[in-house]
């Protein structure tokens, strides 16, 4: 039996080709429902409220009756009184049982995802194809029936996305082909219809240049600006400044390639952060001096001074000119709120996983020399100054850049307190932000008198001064210092404190807020329960309320008065509002619509880490891995509210979600800490202990959201070392699981604890679990699944001695997870198989293959697991006579890791000692150094070529 559901246009269903007779509305809504989940298992009770909306729900026999019209629909032939095999009652609710495939959206996914590998590849013919095959599967909007349903917005929002992006990159591949006259009239429809997105513009303006119209592309850029600028009030971003500049002086790199490029550069993972500025830097030319001085002579240099006064843009402006090899890194600290997590957010942005410490954070920065801005310290001053001791005295090559409202107090801390802009610089600052916002507003220079009254009432400071020129679209300079006069007056005291300059920053603020329209005010405040930025989708699904029927209008609105910021360089766009514009926010939401707004923001993020957590294994998961890394700092604010909240169930089911997440990214101290907290609130309610919390007692959602968080739990004890903690918490998952039914969380839990048992020495005990994971993963048919048990199973089959066996377990794996795009099982019995061939004695074998998975494997995605596996190709290297470049392999591994806190003994601590040796072993002392010297020079795309070169 063929089944095929169709999401992207109208929902449709089909059975052997024949459509499905799915019923009225509300069965039609049952049925998308489930398709949205992706096989993930909704509970009874939320399957009722996603179908019923606000509304009372009828009693359960309503959606029972449903369930059963759905069941009739998708298995004609199934006799009276069979289990359904589709449409299954499992654990608390129910879930679609149907292959990935047989849904429109998973095949657009994967071809969209195959397309961009081929262009990347530079295999335009393969990409062009594969990409019209993705884009014919669309017959409208996604999920156009349920445009407005809670279960579809996250699945929409993801869909219409990857719509887009797969439209930029066919059109991208045509002029890879030569194609550019051809696809002129296609782009100015792209852009029009997506003029937000900048790529589009940078294309158009390509095909134009590549057509001989130069002039055209130039003109073409200029609407791109005047368009981003009028729209939503910024300039565009790096890509479309370079085209601009690639266009003027006719550079060689926008002509069509007269060869194949072939394979493109591997991108080395980022020596430093800086962001690119939107606007130029007026003044402060004393100060920059003082601060590059401060630096050379000081390893910790603390600039301080107040709210608003331009620390932040001081320091970046220093960053910018300067020249490190490894650096300068910046550390936002504006979205946390527990010293503790200093330490995490300095790893995170050096992409050091497993990290938790200051003290850890030491060992794996010792041999390095970079510069750290750490940003917005004032409220974490504890955790600040426990990094600064810990770090800057066990990392003699590290300094310490730190901007902050007062002093660390740590001894050695050079402190340089920053004033306002001098009266001259002020001036400066008003005019060239006035004629950047609005370029046809004034007929010449500002009146010097109105510009100097209204930077003496201003205080000098930037902010202040910044909030506003933003007016200047709206009112005359006239109007906007006789207004300033009228509010800010009353605060000049004659003392120039910082208390005094915060309050004429937060009445600047409030003066640019009272300017605001009431749809623009509502969505002000409420955008302060995000935490970190936010995107569009973010804003569409958060923004609510009466005073607010369309959000985006209202943000755009926000950007243009300079009350939030636009990251262009971020894809998709981000938006965030300075720390003290979102104080002034925090304190303007409160009772009702404070609660409504959390509640929108906690539903925008439970849907977001469940979508993400169903994307992962599939063959768009690094992006995933991109997109839900970028929401940390919501993740924790949605997990704060849920808990203070009472809504324990939410905070599991988030932390459940996340559990793959935070395993692939290592992110030990975050999962023990929230899953630690979650844990203990779900124990009170099941014990009464507190009566905060909502809900019955221990119903099988609760168990399930219990056995799922334990999974996450679970997962960061195996990382932390914690092996005993690790198969404890699998073990009752898998228990919590089998109890309620839930078949595919039992499988996820069931592999995981044959893993652990068999890392903790238990064999015998692990080969039985893995046994049963195979065999529950079998039932459940997820390829996903089946994979990663077999490549458990063939660890335990390798341990026993029965290679043969091993063997036949990875090879089966291997496949299942390339037909699904689980890259990480992709790689994962794909290294392990090259381990099984060594065994074997077969050690050409293990250099084909693991030759084949480094040139499939993007380095880019998953640095850590590559250069492992690098470091076993050289190894086979070593037992096939080619120890040189084995030698070269093993010194690139060893340089590149360092840099990102890699070492192959740590990661593969049984086979990576071998390959070494094996290598080692084959060459004299003196040609061994020598190759390990060559390597150490390599950068990632010289040693990406060095692997592709190996057959």
């Amino acid at each position: 039996m063929r089944l095929a559901f169709g999401v992207l246009g109208p929902f449709v269903a089909s059975v052997d080709d024949h459509p499905a007779d799915l019923g009225g509305p509300r069965q039609r809504k049952v049925l998308a429902c489930l398709v949205a989940a992706r096989g993930r298992i909704v509970s009874v009770e939320r399957l009722m409220e996603q179908v019923w909306d606000d509304r009372m729900p009828p009693t359960q026999a309503t959606l029972f009756g449903y369930v059963a019209g759905l069941r009739r629909a998708l298995e004609p032939g199934r006799a009276a009184r069979t289990p359904a095999r589709i449409l299954v009652r499992e654990g608390p609710g129910y879930a679609l049982r149907a292959p990935a495939a047989s849904v429109d959206a998973e095949r657009f996914t994967a071809l969209v995802v195959q397309g961009d590998r081929a262009a990347s590849a530079a295999d335009f013919g393969t990409a062009a194809t594969t990409l019209d095959e993705a884009l014919g599967l669309w017959r409208g909007p996604a999920y156009a029936d349920f445009v407005d349903a809670d279960f579809a917005v996250a699945e929409i929002a993801r869909l219409d996305a990857l719509h887009a992006a797969a439209r930029e990159q066919r059109l991208a591949v045509a002029l890879a082909n030569g194609d550019h006259q051809r696809v002129l009239g296609d782009l100015e429809a792209l852009v029009v219809d997506q003029p937000l997105r900048e790529r589009g513009w940078e294309l158009l303006a390509l095909a134009l240049y590549r057509a001989g119209r130069q002039g055209d592309a130039l003109a073409v850029l200029r609407r791109a600006r005047e368009q981003l600028i009028a729209e939503i009030g910024v300039d565009p971003g790096p890509q479309l400044r370079r085209m601009e500049a690639a266009v003027l002086r006719q550079d060689a790199c926008l002509e069509l390639p007269r060869t194949s490029p072939g394979r493109p550069p591997v991108l080395a993972p980022p020596r430093r952060n800086i962001p690119t500025p939107l606007s130029s830097f007026v003044g402060r030319q004393v100060d920059l001096e003082t601060v590059g001085r401060a630096l050379a002579e000081h390893r910790l240099v603390t600039v301080i001074g107040a709210g608003g006064v331009g620390k932040t843009r001081l320091v970046l402006e220093h960053c910018r000119g300067r020249a490190d090899p490894d650096g300068p890194w910046l550390v936002e600290l504006a979205s946390l709120r527990d010293p503790a997590e200093v330490a995490r957010a300095v790893s995170d942005v050096l992409s050091l996983p497993g990290i938790a410490t200051s003290g850890q954070l030491a060992q794996r920065l010792a041999d390095r020399a970079a510069v750290l801005v750490v940003d917005n310290a004032e409220h974490l001053i504890p955790g600040v100054a426990e990094l600064a001791r810990t770090v800057l005295g066990g990392c003699p090559g590290l300094r310490l850049l730190v901007t902050s409202r007062q002093p660390l107090g740590v001894p050695g801390e050079a402190v340089l307190e920053l004033a306002p802009l001098p009266l001259a610089e002020a001036v400066e600052l008003l005019v060239n932000r006035i004629n950047t916002a609005n370029l046809a507003q004034w007929a010449g220079e500002p009146d010097p008198a109105l510009t100097t009254q209204v930077c003496r009432d201003l205080d000098g400071l930037p902010l202040a001064i910044e909030l506003a020129a933003a007016q200047c679209r709206t009112l005359s300079l006239r109007e906007i210092a006789f207004q300033l006069d009228d509010r800010l007056g009353l605060l000049t005291t004659g003392i120039a404190g910082d208390q005094d300059r915060h309050a004429t920053v937060r009445n600047a603020i409030e003066w640019s807020y009272q300017l605001l329209t009431h749809t623009e005010q509502a969505l002000f405040r409420q955008l302060c329960v995000f935490d970190g930025g936010f995107d569009l989708d973010a804003v569409r699904q958060v923004g609510g309320g009466p005073e607010l029927p369309e959000p985006v209008p209202a943000l755009l609105g926000l950007v243009r008065k300079s009350l939030v910021i636009a990251d262009t360089a971020a894809v998709p766009r981000r938006y965030r509002m300075l720390e003290l514009v979102r104080e002034y926010a925090t304190a303007l939401l409160v009772g009702a619509e404070q609660a409504q707004a959390l509640t929108r923001h906690r539903r925008w993020l439970v849907g977001l880490v469940e979508t993400g957590e169903q994307r992962l294994p599939t063959a768009d998961g690094a992006a995933w891995l991109r997109r839900l890394g970028a929401e940390r700092d919501n993740i924790r604010a949605a997990l704060t509210s849920a808990l203070a909240a009472g809504e324990d169930l939410t905070a599991a089911r988030i932390c459940g979600a996340l559990a793959w997440f935070w395993y692939r990214t290592g992110q030990i101290a975050e999962g023990q800490r929230w899953g630690g907290r979650t844990l203990a609130a779900l124990d009170a309610r099941r014990t009464g202990a507190t009566e905060t919390s909502t809900g019955a007692g221990e119903s099988a959602e609760w168990v399930l959201a219990r056995a799922r968080l334990l999974m996450a739990i679970g997962g960061c004890a195996y990382l932390s070392g914690d092996h005993a903690g690790s198969v404890a918490a699998f073990g009752e998952a898998t228990r919590l699981c089998a109890r309620v039914g839930a078949r595919h969380p039992h499988t996820t839990a069931a592999i995981y604890l044959a893993s652990v048992t068999a890392i903790g020495g238990d064999v015998a005990g692990a080969l039985s679990l893995a046994d049963e994971a195979v065999r529950l993963a079998d039932l459940v048919g997820e390829p996903w699944a089946q994979a990663e048990a077999l490549t458990v199973r063939s660890q335990l089959s390798r341990a026993c001695g029965d290679l043969a066996r091993a063997r036949d377990e990875l090879t089966r794996a291997n496949a299942l997870a390339r037909s699904c795009g689980h890259q990480w099982a992709v790689l994962s019995s794909g290294w392990m198989d090259g381990k099984v061939s060594t065994d074997l004695g077969e050690p050409d074998r293990a250099l084909r293959t693991l030759a084949e998975l480094a040139r499939d494997v993007d380095p880019e995605q998953d640095p850590p697991s590559w250069l492992a596996l690098a470091h076993s190709l050289a190894g086979a290297l070593g037992r096939t006579g080619r120890a040189d470049t084995g030698a070269v392999l093993l010194g690139a591994v060893e340089a590149l890791g360092k840099s990102i806190g890699y070492h192959p003994e740590q990661m593969d601590p049984h086979d990576g000692p071998a390959n070494t040796s094996a290598v080692a072993a084959a060459l004299d002392p003196e040609a061994y150094q020598a190759g390990l010297a060559r390597g150490r020079e390599l950068t990632w795309s010289g040693l990406a070529d060095l692997v592709a070169d190996v057959r």
